[in-house]
């Protein structure tokens, strides 16, 4: 799946990715009500931009299956579904990082 995920602030978007990979931006504008994404072990989200999630969640609990590029990935660390992440921020294997807003 390619293209960027964008919504205005009225709306909400769940992706969810199983044996999927993803090639896009989400969020850039930070402007959506809500976003979330869950990716299973065997997905992949290539990310090519700077990206706003109200949420992430990952059964690959290393992140390897994230290939930042080098971006950011911002998430609402008040939000409990990601409080497997305690409010950290993660550098990524190839040089972005997964850090709070």
């Amino acid at each position: 799946i390619s293209g960027n995920i964008s919504a205005d602030n009225i709306s909400t978007i769940a992706i969810t990715l199983k044996s999927s990979t993803l090639t896009s931006t989400i969020n850039t504008d930070n402007s959506a009500k809500s976003i979330t994404i869950a990716l299973d072990s065997s997905s992949k989200w290539n990310v090519t931009g700077t990206s706003y999630v109200t949420a992430i969640t990952d059964d690959d609990t290393t992140l390897s299956n994230i290939i930042s590029n080098g971006n950011t990935i911002y998430y609402d660390s008040t939000n409990t579904a990601n409080s497997w992440l305690n409010g950290k921020t993660i550098t990524l294997s190839d040089g972005g990082t997964l850090k709070p807003m």
